[in-house]
């Protein structure tokens, strides 16, 4: 793929997307390779209560989110051809945000210490809290890489930071770090990612001083994505806010294990959808037309990947739960089940949020986030009430869909698009899916989770293939031009 270090606009947006997203792919792929095997690992190494404490470090997480990534880097790739000429004030702006954020997250996990009764969550959550400002100057780089289109470099450091956080976490876990394994293993990789992309992204010249007035200006400028930050955040963790609360620590692991087997898919996806997409959008932002074209295609593409990948965790999620552990992570399966089958449409929500973002229409994306966040405090204590486990699973999993329904047809209605095509979307990309993934529902995917050997494998493999087959037959019949469009861009030798 050919980069273009000076960030003009290149000579097919299409082919950039697409290569870009192929790139992003190959990282997802090693990333959840390493992830899968790091989670059989720390399934047997780590107690279920340990994923509680997890559970309950991600929700601190929620109050920095918007220090540690305060939107300096979103601001930069939307005026990427001022870049050299922002990069001082934004990178010192982005380094006392992460500051700020490592002093608020030390308070946090006080205020969590008496909250919660977990012996030690303090100093774990101090740990954690050293990777902030790194993280911080992190943004600022993959920015720079990300304006020069450069994601053949940003998804390779991605691929030796995960490398490098993974082994952190089955060593850390094999020695006894217990609770400390995570704070650990992402002050690794934060240290090793900030090294690789200060070396890769050189040239260029970041600031560290910052007047207090103008400090406060940036602040008030960004405030818009600084709130969003903080609220994308609570839409994605806020039901463990909720959980550590309302069920046991026992029920908070293991729902957060599930959540791990899944959404750390969505939440690297989603990554890659913005480092990838928000660019390309942001380029296309003064040619309608283009920029519908490639939101519809993109938006495609991505489905139709999130929808066999979902039929497959359907398929084999359940049995494989049972086998790998022994049975010891069972009551994870409901929620493995539940978000597995919702992932496709909330991946489009993530999809509307980038096209809201690369127009700058900060009003509607603050909108459709104080939607996510409240409605998954909601529905996940409401679900916890009624339901315990299963019920907070059932009731987030409804949340998450939600927000896709709604978030997508926001965005692409932005740019023009209107409610026929978007309902045509809908048919087209998820149609198939939901009656090939309701034929698995029959079937009772998690029937076999009992059983003693490995020979239902095998049973569940020919299901898990059939359903493909019919999703991919009807993907022919109804998605024929968008296939077409995707093997082309990927045949395509022309430079980018």
């Amino acid at each position: 793929m050919a980069e273009d270090p000076k960030g003009q606009r290149p000579a097919g947006s299409g082919r950039v997307a697409f290569r870009g997203m192929v790139w992003t792919a190959a990282a997802l792929i090693f990333s959840k390779a390493l992830s899968f095997v790091s989670q059989i690992a720390l399934g047997y190494l780590l107690a279920v209560e340990t994923y509680a404490i997890f559970a309950l470090l991600t929700t601190a997480m929620i109050f920095v989110s918007g220090f540690q990534n305060s939107g300096v880097s979103k601001a930069l790739i939307q005026q990427q051809e001022r870049l050299d000429a922002l990069l001082p004030e934004y990178s010192a702006f982005a380094l006392w945000m992460g500051l700020i954020g490592f002093v608020l997250l030390i308070v946090t996990g006080a205020a969590f210490q008496s909250l919660y009764d977990v012996p030690g969550l303090f100093l774990i959550i101090f740990v954690q809290a050293l990777s902030l400002p790194l993280i911080a100057m992190s943004t600022i780089l993959m920015a720079v890489l990300s304006a020069r289109l450069a994601f053949r470099t940003l998804n390779l450091i991605e691929m030796r930071r995960s490398l490098t956080y993974y082994a952190v976490l089955i060593i850390g876990a094999a020695v006894g770090t217990a609770g400390f394994t995570m704070a650990l293993a992402l002050l690794a990789g934060a240290i090793l990612h900030l090294t690789m992309l200060a070396r890769t992204a050189a040239p260029f010249h970041i600031g560290f001083r910052l007047s207090f007035a103008r400090f406060r200006a940036m602040a008030w400028q960004l405030r818009w994505i600084i709130i969003s930050a903080f609220l994308f955040a609570l839409g994605m963790n806020g039901d463990y806010l909720v959980l550590g609360k309302m069920l046991q620590s026992q029920d908070v692991g293991y729902y957060f294990f599930g959540f791990m087997l899944i959404t750390n898919v969505t939440i690297l996806l989603a990554s890659g959808i913005n480092q990838t997409l928000l660019p390309v959008f942001s380029k296309l932002k003064n040619d309608l037309p283009a920029l519908q074209r490639q939101v519809l295609m993109s938006s495609g593409a991505i489905t139709l990947m999130a929808c066999m990948l979902s039929i497959c965790l359907i398929g084999f999620g359940a049995v494989m739960v049972h086998l790998i552990w022994g049975g010891k992570w069972d009551g994870a399966i409901v929620v493995v089940l539940s978000v597995a089958a919702i992932q496709p449409v909330r991946l489009t929500a993530t999809m509307g949020g980038v096209v809201l973002e690369a127009q700058g229409a900060w009003s509607l994306r603050l909108g459709t986030l104080v939607f996510d966040g409240a409605l998954i405090l909601v529905c996940s204590a409401v679900g916890a009430w009624l339901g315990g486990l299963y019920g907070a699973a059932i009731a987030v999993a409804v949340q998450r869909a939600a927000t896709g329904l709604i978030t997508f047809p926001m965005g692409v209605r932005r740019i023009g698009i209107g409610w026929r095509r978007i309902g045509a979307f809908w048919l087209r990309c998820l149609g198939p899916y939901f009656l090939v993934v309701g034929g698995l529902f029959l079937l009772a995917p998690d029937r076999y989770a009992d059983a003693d050997t490995w020979a239902i494998v095998g049973r569940a493999a020919l299901e898990t293939a059939g359903a493909l087959a019919v999703f991919v037959a009807a993907n022919m019949v109804f998605n024929r031009e968008l296939l077409g469009a995707m093997a082309g861009v990927i045949r395509s030798r022309k430079p980018a």
